[in-house]
């Protein structure tokens, strides 16, 4: 309880949420669409616990191209199904088109939506824009939730506290604690606005699941695990020793990581920025000049596997607006400048090994 509410005070969430630590993000998500589900049902006069979504409507979801795979998962672990998902973009990247979303919302038939926004998208790092889906979602009677497994985060610094503007207003809000917390993993939190609703979605009534003391906290009450491994400690021990100072200082030093690398990258003819660095991934690969646009999927794919053979530095590979990508993702309260000023180095000196082994050899007499 003491870790949760620190939590709450760190993002800014309100106090009287109910809130109940997870295994990551995953589970996190997967605990606030089970509340939201059961929220839908309550709008139809069915206790989905008990009865199920057997006879009940299709439940309509609502979000950005943004939407994680772990949402889609969730949805599809709770019987609401990945295929109810209506995803409004307005280009490539998958930002949100908020008037589709208007529209969308006022021709709802089936009763209310769930909306899911995002607040830092896995390949670029970018944030749906919370308070507009939050103002629509009170206007339209939906249940708003905001995936913020890492992105939460950017409410610990004022120069980027904008950015997660009405997550407060949501729902529920999910978060990874094995990410920019910096604790091992597991560790994720889910928060739910209504305390009552929360527990009813996942409490199991039995003589020996133990005492009915209401000032004991039963955790089992509050996600699908009944049996849990003590995840506050680490959080605990971290919030402890660094507080909302330290978690800020970090934050920042890491957003300042992240521009220097993006900086690094501007200045280089043969590498691209291929997003905005909204927070602390950048999105980029190579593109040196004499290489043919039909080329460049593969030889970045391959660029990706000679830099994990090579050991020097770590980042995933991914495809963002169609392109193949890297996603380095500045997190690690060890990272240092030193460490960032080998990326572009390495990438080019692999990715020009790898153009040069391609090039044809001059037949020999």
């Amino acid at each position: 309880q003491i870790t949760l509410g620190w939590l709450k005070e760190l993002f800014g969430l309100p106090s009287d949420w109910s809130g109940v630590l997870t295994s990551g993000a995953t589970m996190a998500n997967f605990t606030c669409l089970a509340a939201a589900r059961r929220w839908w049902g309550q709008q139809h006069g069915v206790d989905v616990e008990v009865a199920g979504l057997a006879g009940l409507p299709p439940v309509p979801v609502l979000s950005s191209g943004y939407i994680h795979a772990s949402a889609l998962k969730a949805l599809s672990e709770l019987g609401i199904g990945r295929a109810q998902v209506q995803t409004l973009t307005a280009d490539p990247t998958g930002r949100l088109d908020l008037r589709a979303l208007e529209a969308a919302l006022s021709d709802r038939r089936t009763g209310p939506a769930i909306l899911i926004a995002t607040a830092g998208e896995v390949n670029a790092g970018a944030f749906d824009p919370i308070a507009d889906m939050a103002d629509l979602a009170k206007t339209h009677g939906a249940w708003l939730h905001v995936d913020a497994a890492f992105g939460l985060f950017a409410a610990v610094s004022p120069s980027t506290q904008r950015l997660v503007h009405g997550t407060e207003r949501a729902r529920s809000v999910s978060v990874d604690g094995h990410k920019w917390l910096n604790v091992p993993y597991d560790c994720g939190a889910a928060f739910i606005d209504d305390p009552i609703l929360h527990r009813d979605t996942f409490s199991a009534s039995a003589a020996y699941l133990g005492s009915d003391d209401p000032g004991r906290p039963a955790f089992g009450d509050l996600a699908p695990e009944m049996s849990r491994r003590a995840r506050a400690l680490p959080a605990w021990a971290t919030l402890h020793a660094y507080g909302r100072d330290g978690y800020r200082a970090m934050v920042e030093r890491h957003l300042e990581l992240a521009r220097r690398l993006a900086d690094q990258i501007d200045a280089e003819p043969d590498l691209e920025c291929l997003a905005d660095v909204a927070l602390n991934v950048v999105c980029f690969r190579y593109h040196p000049r004499d290489a043919l646009d039909s080329e460049l999927d593969a030889l970045n794919r391959r660029l990706g596997d000679a830099v994990l053979d090579d050991g020097q530095i770590y980042f995933g590979t991914t495809v963002y607006a169609g392109r193949v990508a890297f996603r380095p993702a500045i997190v690690n309260w060890r990272t240092q400048p030193h460490d960032i000023d080998l990326i572009v180095p390495t990438v080019l000196r692999l990715g020009r090994r790898l153009q040069a082994s391609n090039e044809p050899r001059p037949l020999g007499p």
